[in-house]
């Protein structure tokens, strides 16, 4: 596998010898590394020391002369522990040094010999002994405390790690023994896993372990997980697994089940075995790496294997976790330091490619953040969703890797689902999930907050705010401030109960609102005082009171009274910063003298008795305070005691001198002899100049020039300069003092302001009291030696008379040569300039003025070769590199031993282009320093002067070039062949390949690439190949590209736009035979065979249909013009509409008719359905049907009715609408209808009446009444009778003579009349079978009077009898069921007259009981009169004769009455 396509990357980060790391020192017992920040490295020869190499800076190691044992680097911090065995014992003795601050922290000496040790923590060792094992923390003077003893299974084992879990409740030891007899060559593993909590160990095989932490779902604490690997050769079976636990599980809560799984071990490593673990917590994943430099990563959830790949041919003995990027670093023997990281940008595809692990693939993604999983999470999210799991798809986006599925798309994806009563609305459910699990975007923030005001929750929204879990945008802005102000105080208070710094936060937040601060100060600050958080409103109101505004007057009181009542320390160092200026003064001092700030209350007591009492009754007051003093002189200046202040500043020396000036200064005193106490004692003679010239008191310059302190007049003098007094007081200040006046002092004074002729007047008083010559210095007198009137004469001559200056420097010896040379210069005087210099041996700044001012090269070369310094020849050589005699200052730069200056020489020779000298030159610098940059211009130069085979030596030889850098620079200017060296030395396989291609030299590039292995270098020589028509080649080097899936369309544009397209076209179908090959490959083969061999590509489609990039293809099909190919690729990719739209719109090459059929129905757009009758309409009208039948239950029917009706081509879907008309549909029936009208089939068109009723009834019985044919216009009056209208159905069959018909019709109304006018017209016909047919039929209808009175008069009787006879049948039989129910109701009274005497009888019997009484009297209207019988009688009998029921109110009315 390509390495750039490999879910794990390996980097070379460093080699030990590389930095002076001697390859014995390289094992397990010399070199630690605790964590990716540190690795020490312990050396014993050739002298015992400690190397440190800190990873951010590894080529700058920190090497210690230190003699220990062994050595750890803390794994956070520049701390290291030394172990060293106490001499003549078995004790081991511990220490601990911090390295920066270069002190001991802690020492301790073990009992026993520590066999092993290792930081577990930043702030504990742990410490294994043959017995038992110790923790010792950093922290305190704790010793080591015993954790646990070793268990049996460790006995005379090799420690070789030790580990505590996150929580530090578990602790497991892992060793490593000899293997059994049987397999001596497999090396054991032992483990001890100890439960803090329980005190309880288990003895496992392992050879490596880590702990984890891990959420299993449902369980809102993290489970701790413990990983471990082991092989054990049991039963001549090698048996290697990895296992991952919970340990501790919690109760009541979802747990982590056990997982284990295999380690495959090839052939060639059978005798290898894990001898370390690190666990990935930025991608949960497990790293196993082997002894002989085997990985292993499995993912912990699942233990499911990932990858496995050999990442050192050096067998590896040391790891360690490299938790920012979540890999790990491994040391092997040859000295390599690898970096293991996770190839963020294939591992997702390559699980769900090749290991085709979509559910790993995509929780990988979303644990890691990782890319390359967005279709597998869309795809899974859209399953979800399809299944109405809203609350899966929820999570699903909440968690989705780089946000993809976080977007305003999933927002409106969930808003239009319908909500179902009772049931949380499925955006509800996702806005909920994504507040569990953090803060909101802008726009999720925007939606949940347009929803939260729409309901009018204000409530929920400002608990969110103040939660942040809603991101603040412009438009959210907008959205809460129309008609919403959030309540302040309660958001305030509701932070202020979980989070008082946060509550801080949020009110200095109100305080900086536009508009100010929506809450008052003083509310704040009370709201914080109320909970007695007397900090948080303190920290609150000194941000806020920082401007200092009066009107805040009271709160800086306030601050000030809480803080002297409760933390005094607080408000003291407030007052001290000084802060505040306008708060309640009087009421501060009296609350810093009862909090005993007794300094504080002197400095705020204004009047005289207040600080008496201070000062008098305070014993707390330390006498020699500074301050008291200071306030001392303060009173007594301000109550006006000016001798008082004068005897304290005289006589005290305990005051602030600084402080008690300025105060001084300030006060204005008219007596200014107590600040010149001040000024004379503590050396602020300039200030008191100042203050007493500036303020005209210039009687006590004078004084104190003349009394106090005459030695002090020089420094009197430079101030006066300074304020610039007039010249005329000065000079009288200076004769006044004389001889008293120090000469050099004066001298130095008046030179730094260069106003030496001052001194004139005074050197004039000089020689007239003890000399006749103006220039004194130049005379064997008492001022001729003098340094500083030396310089006086002459830095006065250089100004007034130049000419003598050389006579002056000729004839003098004592003065100061550098700084009157320097001023010469300044002074333009360059050749005395160069004599001082001379004289005084100052030759570089000698050579400075013949090259900086006299600009003569040739003087200066020639003081150079006179002199022989080496610092003259750099002078030298810099200022003829600066004129552009490199050559020259090349040879002077030699001639100097100077190496200081290779920069500008290397900058100089490039633009001179002379190389050859150049390299004279750093062949001489690189003797002096180890400069990369040296180093690598010699290379450069030499290469510019064709000397290729010094350079190859040259790298041969220890050397400090950055080679990268300078083979990059030489490809740069085109020198490939010197290029071509370093590349191929430094194994840069992609540059020399493309170096190689610059010099044609494709098959040496090829190789080159091929090493490389990677994408970019592939790209670039495959280009050049086909650029040089190397197809073969190109070929080659585009198989290893193509495999990528983001490089696939550079290639192929390139070739095409080159026009080999059947190079292409063979490099793509090579590919196809790849191991990794993808879906890429297929695809662009596809739309290549698309462009340009139009007869392969539907085979290709068909072979390959599963592989293909199917909406790529399609586009390039569309392209293209192939249409019988875009609707299989359509149909394959579920896109039913467009394939439908394409058969359609290209049928002569795309339609089939069962293809069509299939297709069509499957689409999920309607109206294609009726462009599809169109389409057959018009193209294929003989199979229409076939197409209607298969969108039977698709379709409107009455849309495709009004289609073909408005074609005129109704008949053509006649079995379509046969089909279909058991729907009933009003237009399906109709149309039917009408066919039948027309081909005048009656039974048909009865049928379709019987069964279908959803027509126009009436019209098509209007429309066929008057038809030729007699059974048509029958349908017509059986429509209308079905419509109810009987009369004309009777009137239509009477037309025909269908009497029988009529008959039927009439009996069907239960219309009274119509039977017996039906009746009557056949007596007037003199149809007498039909009139006896009518009574029969219509027997219901015709009244029996009606009927005998008919017949009896059309002399019918005959025809009559048989109704007549059924007719008294019917009313016997009535009477007899009458007469019965009579009896029985009769019988069912007697039975009841029956029971009632019975109850009677018996309450008689239980009065015979009761007292005697007289029965009282009958009451009206009830039982004792005659035939009441003690209840109501029967009704009496209505009329009709005895015995016999009376007679209905209905019947055959009497004959008489005729």
């Amino acid at each position: 596998m390509a390495a750039a396509n490999a879910p794990i990357t390996m980097k070379e980060v460093l080699t030990l010898p590389s930095i002076g790391i001697n390859q014995q020192f390289i094992t397990f017992t010399n070199v630690t590394m605790e964590s990716d920040k540190y690795i020490c490295v312990r050396e014993t020869a050739p002298q015992n020391s400690v190397v440190i190499i800190d990873m951010n800076m590894p080529m700058q190691p920190l090497r210690r002369p230190i003699t220990a044992d062994s050595a750890l680097m803390n794994p956070n911090s520049r701390i290291l522990a030394l172990k060293a065995q106490v001499p003549g014992t078995t004790q081991d003795h511990l220490q601990i040094f911090n390295i920066e601050a270069k002190a001991k922290l802690k020492s301790h000496q073990m009992p026993e010999q520590v066999s092993f040790w290792k930081w577990i923590t930043p702030k504990m060792l742990g410490l294994v002994t043959q017995t038992s094992v110790y923790h010792w923390s950093i922290e305190g003077d704790s010793e080591p405390v015993k954790m646990f003893d070793r268990t049996a299974n460790l006995a005379n084992n090799q420690i070789i790690n030790y580990k505590c879990s996150p929580n530090e409740k578990w602790l497991v030891l892992i060793g490593i023994a000899p293997g059994s007899p049987e397999k001596p060559q497999l090396v054991k593993g032992n483990m001890q896993l100890f439960s803090v909590d329980q005190q309880r160990s288990q003895a496992l095989e392992a050879h490596a372990a880590s702990f984890a932490q891990f959420k299993v779902p449902g369980n809102e604490n993290p489970s701790i997980l413990i990983s471990f690997a082991s092989k054990s050769f049991n039963a001549g079976q090698i048996t290697s697994k990895l296992h991952v636990i919970e340990l501790g599980a919690q109760p009541g809560k979802p747990s982590f089940s056990k997982k284990q799984a295999d380690l495959f071990f090839p052939p060639d490593f059978a005798d290898d075995f894990p001898v370390a673990m690190q666990v990935s917590h930025k991608f949960y994943l497990v790293y196993v790496i082997t002894k002989l430099g085997l990985l292993f990563v499995y993912d912990l959830e699942t233990a499911s294997a990932i990858y496995r790949n050999r990442i050192s041919p050096d067998p590896i003995f040391l790891t360690s976790e490299a938790s920012s990027v979540g890999g790990f670093y491994a040391i092997n023997r040859r000295g390599q330091v690898l970096l293991a990281t996770v190839n963020e940008a294939t591992i997702i595809p390559f699980i769900s490619g090749q290991l085709n692990n979509l559910e790993l693939a995509v929780n990988l993604a979303k644990r890691g953040n990782l890319p390359g999983a967005e279709n597998l999470v869309v795809q899974r999210f859209q399953e979800l969703f399809a299944q109405t799991k809203y609350k899966e798809a929820a999570e699903l986006a909440a968690e989705s890797p780089q946000g993809i599925l976080r977007t305003p798309d999933t927002v409106a994806k969930f808003q239009s689902v319908p909500v179902q009563a009772g049931q949380t609305p499925p955006l509800l459910q996702y806005f909920g999930t994504l507040l569990t699990r953090g803060k909101l975007n802008s726009y999720e923030s925007l939606e949940l907050s347009r929803l939260v005001v729409n309901q009018n929750k204000k409530n929920l929204l400002e608990n969110w705010l103040a939660e942040d879990k809603l991101e603040c945008s412009e438009e959210l802005g907008d959205l809460v401030k129309v008609g919403y102000t959030p309540d302040y105080m309660f958001l305030l208070q509701t932070i202020l109960r979980t989070d008082p710094q946060g509550a801080v936060n949020f009110a200095l937040m109100m305080s900086q609102m536009e508009g100010g601060c929506p809450v008052d100060y003083n509310t704040i600050t009370d709201l914080f005082l109320q909970r007695n958080l007397i900090r948080e409103a303190t920290a609150f109101l000194l941000d806020v009171l920082k401007p200092n505004l009066p009107e805040h007057a009271f709160l800086q009181t306030k601050v000030l009274e809480i803080n002297l009542v409760t933390f005094p320390n607080v408000a003291d160092a407030i007052l001290a910063n000084g802060m505040f200026s306008h708060y309640d003064r009087p009421r501060v001092a009296q609350l810093c003298e009862k909090a005993g700030l007794y300094i504080q209350s002197l400095k705020h007591y204004s009047e005289l008795p207040d600080i008496k009492r201070v000062i008098v009754n305070t014993h707390a007051i330390e006498p020699q305070d500074p301050e008291i003093h200071f306030k001392y002189i303060e009173a007594a200046a301000k109550t006006g005691q000016i001798k008082e202040v004068e005897r304290v500043t005289r006589e005290s020396n305990f005051y602030d001198a600084e402080k008690t000036k300025n105060f001084l200064m300030d006060a204005k005193l008219p007596d200014a002899r107590p600040l010149i106490n001040v000024c004379d004692r503590f050396g602020f003679v300039p200030d008191l100049t100042h203050y007493l010239y500036t303020n005209n008191m210039l009687r006590y310059i004078e004084g104190y020039v003349q009394k106090v302190n005459p030695g002090n007049a020089p420094l009197v003098v430079g101030q006066l300069l300074d304020d610039e007094c007039p010249e005329d007081f000065i000079k009288g200040l200076i004769l006044s003092v004389r001889s008293l006046l120090p000469v050099e002092p004066l001298v130095d004074e008046c030179e730094k302001r260069n106003r030496l002729r001052l001194l004139t007047q005074f050197l004039e008083h000089l020689v007239s009291e003890g000399s006749q010559d103006v220039h004194i210095v130049l005379q064997n007198s008492a001022f001729s030696g003098n340094f500083n009137l030396q310089n006086l004469l002459i830095l006065t001559a250089i100004k007034a008379d130049p000419s003598r200056v050389m006579d002056y420097i000729n004839r003098l010896d004592n003065f100061d040569g550098p700084a009157v040379g320097d001023v010469a210069v300044d002074a333009q005087l360059y050749e005395e300039a160069f004599a001082i210099f001379k004289k005084f041996n100052l030759n570089v700044q000698a050579v400075n003025v013949l090259l900086d001012n006299v600009r003569s090269i040739e003087r200066a070369v020639e003081f150079a070769f006179r002199v022989e310094e080496d610092s003259v020849w750099s002078q030298v050589a810099k200022a003829q590199l600066r004129d552009g005699l490199v050559s020259d200052a090349i040879e002077s730069f030699i001639r100097a031993d100077d190496a200081t200056h290779f920069l500008e020489v290397i900058r100089a020779t490039e633009d001179a282009n002379v190389y050859d000298d150049l390299v004279k030159y750093l062949l001489m610098v690189r003797q002096k320093v180890k400069e990369p940059k040296v180093d690598s211009e010699l290379i450069y130069a030499y290469a510019k002067i064709e000397r290729l085979g010094e350079i190859e030596e040259f790298i041969l030889m220890p050397n400090v070039a950055n080679l990268q850098q300078v083979g990059d620079r030489l490809y740069d200017e085109a020198l490939y062949e010197a290029a071509k060296i370093i590349y191929a030395f430094i194994s840069n396989w992609g540059k020399l390949a493309v170096t190689l291609v610059k010099l044609q030299q494709f098959q040496g590039a090829v190789d080159a690439a091929r090493k490389a292995n990677s994408a970019k270098t592939w790209k670039e020589v495959c280009f050049a190949c086909v650029d040089a028509e190397e197809f073969r080649l190109a070929q080659i080097c585009g198989l290893n590209i193509i495999i990528q899936v983001d490089d696939l369309e550079e290639v192929s544009e390139y070739y095409q736009n080159r026009g080999c397209f059947n190079e292409l076209i063979s490099l793509m179908e090579s590919g196809l035979g790849l191991e990794r090959a993808h879906m890429g490959i297929f695809t662009e083969l596809g739309v290549l065979y698309a462009r340009y061999r139009y007869e392969k590509l539907m085979e290709h489609i068909k072979l390959f249909s599963t592989r293909l990039n199917i909406p790529k293809l399609i586009r390039a099909c569309d392209e293209q013009q192939h249409w019988q190919e875009l609707t299989y690729l359509y149909i394959q990719y579920d896109e039913f509409d467009n394939a439908a739209t394409t058969v359609m719109n290209h049928s002569p090459e795309a339609w089939e008719h069962m293809q069509f059929k299939d297709i069509v129905a499957k689409v999920a757009n309607v109206e294609l359905y009726y462009k599809a009758v169109h389409f057959y309409l018009q193209e294929h009208p003989d199979i229409i049907n076939d197409l209607l039948n298969v969108l039977a239950l698709r379709l409107d029917h009455t849309r495709v009715v009004d289609i073909m009706r408005k074609a005129g081509q109704l008949r053509l879907i006649k079995p379509y609408m046969v089909a279909v008309q058991s729907n009933n549909v009003s237009a399906v029936n109709e149309a039917l209808n009408e066919i039948y009208v027309e081909e005048e089939d009656y039974d048909r068109l009865r049928e379709s009446i019987d069964l279908h009723d959803s027509f126009d009834q009436i019209g098509l019985a209007q429309k066929i009444e008057k038809h030729e044919l007699v059974e048509m216009r029958r349908v017509a009056a059986y429509i209308y009778k079905k419509a109810g209208r009987w009369k004309q159905s009777i009137a239509l069959s009477k037309k025909d003579n269908m009497y029988k018909d009529c008959m039927e019709t009439a009996s069907q109304s239960g219309d009274h009349d119509l039977a017996e006018q039906l009746l009557v017209y056949f007596i007037e016909q003199g149809k007498k079978e039909c009139f006896a047919t009518c009574l029969f039929v219509c027997y219901d209808l015709i009244r029996p009077d009606v009927a005998l009175e008919h017949a009896w008069i059309n002399n019918m009787l005959d025809f009559a009898f048989p109704y007549l006879l059924q007719f008294i049948r019917e009313y016997s039989g009535k009477v007899d069921e009458l007469i019965k129910d009579k009896l029985e109701a009769q019988k069912e009274v007697k039975a009841k007259e029956q029971e009632e005497k019975d109850v009677m009888s018996q309450q008689n019997m239980y009065a015979q009981l009761l007292p005697l009484a007289l029965p009282a009297p009958p009451m009206p209207g009830m039982g004792g009169g005659p035939g009441m019988g003690g209840g109501y009688g029967p009704p009496p009998q209505m009329g009709g004769m005895p015995g016999m029921p009376p007679m209905p109110p209905y019947g055959m009315p009497p004959m008489g009455g005729y």
